[in-house]
Parts: structure tokens; sequence; C-alpha cells
């Protein structure tokens, strides 16, 4: 027993020193992307035992003393983070089973305080017995989390650049930018039969209310207004300012009775509110259902008249 035990552990050994040597006449093996700020790593497939560059280990939190003497290939595998480790998995199986050149791929990975970082692993099969089975693979090891640090970063500043990008910075909806986008995407997309409404409103003698009370209390009334619609609307359409005062609502599927409803019902809010210092205000409405055929500009052209409609109308009603 233990004369085979001996004999397999001199065959291991023999295909390390055999793998390091192919190596060392590789000189591709010996440059850039083949060296990684980690270190080298060998898997002996059979047995299932990985020779890594102690750093690998480190890296995450252990002691030299706290590593196996025999590290197998699920020493890494089960610090996998869950969401990633089937893919690594797959990765590893598809290069094994000939459906890729090579294994690369990038894995959070589990430190010994339970944090995670970024590695990126490329392998290759280095080594197979006479019927072609793997013996060896090599690869090399990145710690990149500094890169995902930064990525998720970039990430986040994008997200927050875009979303200043089509929102109105005082009222915290939908800008017109954000409009047009919308109305010129629902256009190219809409389909026979498909429909939706649009609702135009202004609130009423608002120059009034910064003249007396001034623009601060304007603005405190102008977003809390803006509230007031989202509650309505909820999930059922996008509420954009036009520009001051004026605000324009896309409902999506929605018919004229039901968009009718929704008006009122906030014609009927923002005239019971009672804003501070300057009391109640009130809002004329233009609304519309969309005709087929119809481009951006008479649609806006059309609820902008019947807005008009409604202040000659004497104000604080909807038009349609």
């Amino acid at each position: 027993m233990q004369d085979k035990e001996c004999v397999k552990k001199i065959e291991e050994l023999q295909n390390m020193i055999d793998q390091i040597m192919d190596e060392k006449q590789n000189s591709e093996l010996l440059t850039f992307p083949w060296v990684g700020n980690l270190g080298q790593w060998y898997w002996l497939v059979q047995s299932n035992k990985v020779y890594v560059n102690k750093k690998k280990v480190t890296t995450l939190g252990y002691s030299i003393e706290e590593i196996p003497e025999d590290i197998g290939f699920d020493f890494f595998t089960e610090k996998l983070h869950k969401d990633d480790y089937e893919r690594v998995m797959e990765n590893m199986r598809n290069h094994l089973y000939g459906k890729s050149e090579s294994y690369e791929v990038e894995y959070r990975i589990k430190t010994k305080d339970g944090r995670y970082k970024w590695y990126y692993d490329r392998g290759k099969i280095t080594k197979r017995d006479d019927n072609g089975k793997p013996l060896v693979v090599s690869g090399i090891v990145f710690d990149i989390s500094k890169n995902k640090e930064i990525e998720e970063e970039l990430k986040i500043a994008n997200e927050q650049l875009q979303n200043l990008l089509i929102h109105d910075e005082l009222t915290k909806v939908y800008n017109r930018r954000f409009l047009f986008q919308e109305l010129d995407r629902i256009l190219n997309n809409i389909e026979e039969g498909d429909s939706f409404s649009i609702m135009l409103f202004d609130v009423d003698h608002f120059k009034m209310v910064n003249d007396k009370y001034g623009h601060e209390t304007g603005d405190i009334v102008l977003f809390e207004i803006c509230r007031i619609v989202e509650k309505i609307i909820s999930e059922k359409g996008k509420l954009c300012r036009w520009g001051g005062e004026e605000f324009i609502i896309l409902l999506n599927n929605m018919n004229l009775k039901s968009t009718i409803e929704i008006a009122n019902n906030i014609r009927e809010a923002i005239e019971r509110k009672k804003f501070e210092k300057c009391g109640h205000v009130t809002a004329s409405f233009g609304l519309t259902i969309y005709k087929n055929g119809e481009d951006i500009n008479s649609i806006i052209r059309r609820i902008d008249q019947l807005m008009f409609d409604a202040k000659k109308a004497g104000r604080n009603c909807i038009k349609f």
C-alpha cells in the first residue's frame, strides 16, 4: 500500500517537474499576461491537487501556517460567491471537455473575515496522458479587486450622471429631454390598436405666488405638487416638467374616460392642498388620446391648445 502511494507521489512530482521544465522553455509563459500578480498555479487533475503561489491564499487573509499541505481544487471553489460558482465551474468544464481553448473567468472569492475579493483566473491544459485526458492544468491568477472597485465607482457615477440628464433638478421629476426621448420611443414602438394618453397642466396664477411670497415658496409649491401627482398616477405613467409651472403626464394604455378621471383626481388634490405661506392654488388641464399617425409636435400642440382653453374657461378645470 505504501509502495503504491509512493509511486503515485513520484508520478505527481514528475508531472510537476515536467510541467515547470516545459514552461521554462516557453518564453510566452514568462511574459504578460501569463505572469499574474498572485503568481502561477498548477492543478493535477487526476489527484485533484493544486500547487499555488502562497500569495493566492495569504491575500485571502490566511497565514502560511493555515495553508493545508495538500490543497484540492475545492479549497478555492468552496469559497466562491454563490452567484459566481456555477459560472466558474461551467467555464472549467467547457475547457476540460474541449469546448473552449482556455479557462478564463472573473469571480468573487471569500476571504477569511467573510469579505469578498475579485480574482481573475486564466488557465489551460498543458499536459495530457497517452489517451488525451488532462493531467495538468496550468494558469495564472490576478487580484482585480481594485479594478472592480473603480468599475463600480464609474458605474455609480455614470448612473448619477444619467439620472441628472433626465430629471429636473428642482422637482426631481423627469425633464423635457426625457419626455421627448420617451415619446419618441413610444411612437416608434406603437402597434395598430395601441394608444396612450397625454395631459398638460399649468399651475394657475403662479407668477402671483412668486411675486407675493417669493421664489422659494414657489419652488416648494411645485415640489409638493409633483409629490401629489406621483402618488396619484403611481405606476400608471410618467410625470415630466415641461417648463416653469407646466407639467406633462404620459399615461400608458389609458382610455379617455380613465384619463379624465385621473386628471380630475389630480386637480381636486391640488385644490385641497394647503401650502405653507401661500395657502391654496389650482391648476388647469388639457388632455388627449394619441391618434394613429400623429407626430410628437402635433400632440404637444393639441394639449397646449386644450390647456389654454381651460385657462380661458376660468381655470381649475379640464379640457379634452
